[in-house]
């Protein structure tokens, strides 16, 4: 069964001018036909962009997705690492303290008030009187 467009074009032309016959205006009929084609034209092209368009959103979503989890990895990374630092942070500053501590410490013990004359007797050494 082949059917050519020139027969198609035939038989609606037929159709058209045969709807006098019916008691109905030919160019009713031709604007029904033509809105019926322009409608299945309109809902094929609108079909076809859907599919690209959801082709689209599924490429995004999954590039979305996956920047995402690699978001996600490198803030659990930076996490790991900022706990890291803090711990080495806080044993630095904790020696720090203890060595503050310890200076302390020895300077209030090191502080007994020396004798006036054993001064005196230091400072004539130093000057080298004796």
């Amino acid at each position: 069964m082949d059917v050519s467009i020139s027969d198609e074009i035939k038989e609606t032309a037929n159709l058209i001018s045969q709807a006098g016959a019916w008691g109905i205006n030919e160019f009713l009929v031709f604007m029904v036909i033509f809105g019926f084609i322009a409608f299945v034209i309109i809902f094929w092209l609108l079909s076809k962009n859907a599919n690209a368009n959801s082709q689209k959103i599924i490429e995004v979503t999954t590039k979305t997705n996956e920047a995402f989890n690699n978001n996600a990895d490198a803030i659990r990374v930076l996490i790991e690492t900022l706990k890291i630092d803090k711990l080495e942070n806080r044993q630095k500053l904790s020696e720090i303290h203890d060595d503050v501590k310890e200076i302390k410490f020895n300077i209030s013990h090191k502080r007994a008030k020396p004798n006036f004359s054993k001064h005196i007797q230091k400072s004539e050494y130093e000057d080298g009187l004796y």
